[in-house]
């Protein structure tokens, strides 16, 4: 026994060794190292880098990085130097930007690096007057309304400035005002949720407002809004009536939720309808066209297999009693009952004003399930079902026991569990609720409906 624990833990050793050797961490770390090997320091850091990023606080990645990144940053730092004494000022900012880079990304790690602020007096001379005439250059293609050469070139600076406000500021600029401008012209055509979007686009873009963008943006939702009036569920029986309820509050719950600026849905149903003075500028109207459900679909088939029973066989010679394993070819029936839902519901988007369909759509879902089937109640080993040819104990001279079937299907028992119909309904009727949502809203939000 103490020899099978042993050898168990040794397999479950192995196992989490090969795992860990196939970790992306650790295949991060092996290809660092071939970089580091083959002279490629810069790359190999970046890869030590990226496997302590994915997994923070691994000592191995940890060892990696500040071993390559100190040795790359010198290496930074002296082309640096080379490069500035020479006069190649692009090169030599660039080799500093590198250098400072893997500084700051290591101790964001968790990884200290240091040998740039050494430097940084010089760097920041260097860079003075090259990066004023990007910013003149930057700033003529601005006046010029060049604002893709603008933004290039105030990114450019900013790579070696990325600290400088005023420089921030100008890149905002030269990204938001060919937005702010194509969203002004879609706001000034009536296409307000264009417009809106257009907005929202340039602000992710900058990572703030621009000018009077918000203003602009609630202003399209005061005059693009609608209203959307959503109808009681036409349902022919009373089965299907209470399930349109249910769905009717689940979809108002979806279509709610999903908080388009544009839109505003109404429960409107009849008491609501009949006590307002006003009329939504759309209404959803729906109808369930098909809820079909077919209990109790028997399938019932023949099976063949065999019996095994140990019997008691007693040698009349010596008169010892031995036990024997009989196998005795069976002929059943195994019974399954089987339940089908569909259900289907259709909606249309009205204008009550003009009282024509905009636009008209049917989602549908279905489910079939066993709800009962026949399981053997003895034991499951004495049952080998399959064909009689497939043991070896069977033989030509072997008798069917289909004289015993019914004794035999009478160790059958019928399992039933009518919570699988609940079940299935729930899952039909949610299918169709989400399948509704995800379709009305896709249409809503078309460039032919919403503008």
């Amino acid at each position: 026994m103490a020899r099978n624990y042993f050898s168990t833990f040794l397999a479950t050793l192995l196992i989490a060794a090969v795992a860990f050797s196939c970790s992306p961490t650790n295949q991060a770390l092996k290809r660092s190292k071939k970089l580091a090997s083959a002279g490629l320091t810069y790359e190999a850091t970046l890869m030590s880098l990226e496997a302590l990023e994915r997994k923070p606080g691994n000592q191995k990645a940890m060892i990696q990085v500040k071993t390559y990144g100190e040795k790359e940053i010198k290496s930074q730092i002296r082309e640096f130097e080379k490069l500035a004494e020479a006069g190649e000022t692009v090169g030599a900012l660039d080799a500093f930007v590198r250098a400072r880079d893997l500084e700051e990304r290591a101790n964001a790690a968790g990884v200290l690096l240091s040998g740039t602020s050494a430097h940084i007096s010089e760097y920041n001379g260097l860079k003075q007057n090259f990066v004023k005439d990007l910013v003149q250059q930057a700033q003529q293609s601005l006046e010029q309304e060049d604002f893709t050469g603008a933004e290039r070139t105030f990114a450019r600076v900013l790579k070696y400035s990325p600290e400088d406000n005023h420089i921030q500021e100008l890149w905002r600029s030269a990204v938001a005002e060919p937005m702010h401008r194509e969203a002004h012209r879609m706001y000034a055509n009536q296409k307000y949720r264009a417009a809106f979007y257009a907005w929202a686009d340039m602000e992710n873009e900058i990572g703030e407002p621009y000018k009077n963008s918000r203003q602009y943006q609630d202003s399209a939702v005061y005059h693009g809004m609608v209203t959307v009036g959503v109808r009681d569920i036409l349902a022919p029986t009373r089965q299907e009536l209470t399930l349109s309820q249910s769905m009717r509050a689940d979809l108002i719950n979806n279509l709610v939720r999903t908080d388009d600026p544009f839109i505003d849905w109404i429960d409107w149903n009849d008491q609501t309808r009949y006590q307002s003075n006003e009329q939504p500028d759309y209404l959803l109207e729906m109808e369930m066209t098909d809820w079909t459900e077919v209990p109790g679909t028997m399938s019932r088939y023949e099976r063949q297999g065999y019996r095994r029973e140990i019997v008691d066989k007693k040698n009349p010679d010596t008169g010892v009693i031995t036990k024997e394993t009989v196998y005795h070819k069976v002929v059943y029936f195994d019974v399954d009952y089987r339940v089908y839902i569909h259900g289907a519901l259709k909606f249309s988007l009205v204008d009550p004003i003009k009282r024509s369909i905009i636009t008209s759509r049917e989602v549908e879902e279905q489910s079939e399930r066993i709800v009962a089937s026949a399981e053997y109640s003895g034991d499951p080993a004495n049952l080998y079902p399959g064909q009689w040819s497939s043991m070896s104990e069977a033989k030509t001279t072997d008798q069917v026991l289909t004289g015993k079937k019914g004794q035999l299907d009478g160790r059958f028992r019928t399992s039933y569990n009518p919570r699988i119909v609940d079940d299935m309904r729930e899952t039909v009727k949610n299918s169709l609720v989400k399948k509704t949502s995800v379709t009305l809203i896709q249409t809503l939000n078309s460039p032919l409906f919403l503008q």
